[in-house]
């Protein structure tokens, strides 16, 4: 597999992992020492994973991610930008965000992983 393809395949595999609420797989695709900034401010990813734990308020998501821009730093380090959507669904109602992710990748072990990640919400409706 590309690299490209297998960094498609890791925001894909993010998606799925956060709507299915799916910690093992979310943990596995961050990087030890990774860096979460987001709503909730800047989080170590045990940190992050702990507010993954947290009762939600939108029990269900659904992220629909737009195509990535990849750019390959040198051969086990890249930057990616992906906008997305996000549905969220409760039985009160559901909120629906813009979002765009800004991540730093290394390769570690033949898998990419997420080093640094911002995510920037663009808008709420």
């Amino acid at each position: 597999m590309s690299p490209f393809e297998a960094i498609r395949a890791l925001n894909q595999r993010y998606a799925r992992a956060v709507d299915e609420r799916d910690l093992v797989t979310l943990a596995a695709l961050f990087h030890d020492e990774a860096e979460i900034t987001g709503a909730r401010g800047r989080l170590d990813k045990e940190a992050w994973l702990e507010t993954m734990r947290a009762p939600r308020t939108f029990p269900v998501s659904m992220h629909l991610l737009g195509d990535p821009l990849i750019e390959l730093v040198d051969d086990d380090h890249a930057r990616v930008d992906t906008y997305g959507v996000v549905h969220q669904l409760s039985d009160d109602g559901q909120l629906t965000l813009g979002i765009r992710y800004l991540d730093e990748l290394v390769l570690l072990d033949g898998s990419w992983r997420i080093r640094r990640r911002e995510a920037r919400t663009l808008f709420m409706q």
